[in-house]
């Protein structure tokens, strides 16, 4: 999971550099790992978080009509995958890659084998940009030296015929201009929108609305369009077996809550959620007993509203967030995640001491926070305490762009929710509907042929 943006411009535009800079900032919480921005020509880089990232260096470019920009996590444990990469074969290329792809080897070995290229590379990211670079290679020289649109759509339908996991794309062909790719499934976000002699490409929304762009649609699963440099309009294809499949995990825990992904509006999911879960409490529970519903800050507020709605118990804040602590949840080291939670978040005693309260957290994934709040709480001589999940429980690993790299580090492994009630020390506790879930959210949209699950089956 990571941020891109991109903007084309049909004139030359100094001011572009600062808007994807503005975008990236919005874009933040998909990664704080590293940033890097790129026009057709050069490529700038960092580790850690946009603010930083470009204080000490001269920022100023000629103008220009094409640049993309990346927030990094790391979805597959490299340290060294900061993006943008580029190549010089068979014309300068940059690509930006949001995703994660399962099937690099046998990509790696048909660019050995079809173009006698060996990649000496881990990076998904750079496997891609070999392969694109490979076929597009190989139609210019059958065909001519010049690239056109039948050239790029052949060259990215193929890649859809290799590639397995998911990808959103934006890549940069020096003076020809911007092309954009989203996996036939359509697993992570990607919109698009205009404002003036700009089009504007993002993971989410929020980047869009920040920066006063009109949104036209979500790129399509499956879809290519070409913003060529001498095109007045964007230029599309659908790649023909494709279908919509938004992971799931995007409503309830990455995207932010004033985003909205293939037509869901992520607040109304999420409050729509919570409600869910609400019923089942209702079913399940005594909530007259429950003093305060308390929310683990910052996604589950969102889910505590529509929890609310539904079993008519006060909402109370409980926890203090410290908002200079990276998300845990996308943090790869289990030392520094443990370190970090104690960081970012403490109790209110007040909120606890002599009650029976409901904790609202959107998921447990390893436990390390659940542990954490829990312990604390008790200290402050907690009465009871309900915990509820607003996420589904976590099962398996994820290879679509979430870091989870073995089941065994999940809390659920070999335990059953009960279990997993026990080893936290709780009185009660509740996971949501996977199948509830799914049912709700394709009724908010009903281009969505189903939701991206493997972590939670």
């Amino acid at each position: 999971m990571c941020g891109i943006i991109g903007i084309h411009s049909t004139i030359k535009n100094e001011e572009i550099f600062y808007q994807i800079f503005e975008g990236l900032m919005c874009l933040q919480h998909r990664g704080q790992d590293s940033v890097g921005i790129s026009n057709e020509s050069v490529v700038r880089k960092h580790d850690g978080l946009v603010k930083y990232a470009f204080q000490n260096e001269n920022t100023d470019s000629p103008p220009c009509q094409n640049y993309i920009g990346h927030v990094r996590y790391g979805t597959n444990g490299l340290s060294t995958n900061t993006q943008p990469f580029y190549t010089m074969f068979p014309r300068r290329i940059t690509l930006c890659h949001n995703g994660n792809i399962i099937n690099i080897e046998e990509v790696k070995k048909i660019i050995n084998d079809t173009y006698h290229i060996l990649l000496d590379t881990q990076s998904d990211s750079e496997v891609i940009l070999g392969l694109f670079s490979c076929k597009l290679y190989e139609l210019l020289h059958k065909d001519g030296n010049i690239i056109d649109k039948d050239k790029i759509f052949t060259t990215t339908n193929f890649l859809h015929d290799i590639l397995k996991g998911s990808y959103c794309l934006l890549i940069l062909i020096k003076e020809y201009g911007m092309i954009v790719v989203r996996d036939n499934c359509g697993t992570r976000p990607l919109i698009y929108g205009k404002k003036d002699n700009n089009y504007i490409v993002a993971s989410e929304s929020v980047a869009l609305n920040l920066l006063d762009y009109d949104i036209i649609r979500d790129v399509h699963a499956g879809e290519t369009i070409i913003f060529n440099n001498t095109d007045a309009n964007p230029i599309h294809n659908i790649y023909e077996n494709s279908k919509l499949m938004p992971c799931l995990f995007e409503y309830i825990y990455f995207a932010r809550p004033d985003s909205v992904i293939d037509g869901i509006n992520v607040n109304e999911a999420r409050i729509l959620i919570g409600r869910i879960l609400g019923q089942k409490m209702k079913q399940q529970w005594q909530c007259d007993e429950i003093d305060f519903i308390i929310p683990v800050p910052d996604t589950s507020i969102t889910f505590t509203h529509g929890i609310q709605e539904v079993i008519k118990r006060p909402l109370r804040e409980g926890f203090i967030k410290n908002r200079y602590i990276d998300r845990t949840f996308i943090m790869k080291n289990k030392n520094i995640i443990q370190q970090n939670i104690k960081r970012k978040l403490s109790g209110i005693e007040n909120s606890f001491k002599d009650k029976t309260v409901l904790i609202v957290d959107d998921s447990i994934v390893r436990g390390n926070t659940s542990n954490h709040l829990i312990q604390m709480i008790k200290k402050f001589d907690c009465k009871k305490v309900y915990f509820a999940s607003c996420a589904p429980v976590i099962k398996n690993t994820n290879h679509y762009g979430i870091y989870i790299p073995t089941k065994e580090e999940l809390i659920s492994f070999e335990r059953t929710e009960e279990d997993i009630r026990l080893e936290l020390g709780l009185d009660y506790l509740i996971y949501n509907d996977l199948d509830h879930i799914v049912e709700e959210l394709k009724n908010m949209n009903k281009n969505i042929f189903n939701f991206e699950v493997s972590m939670f089956v």
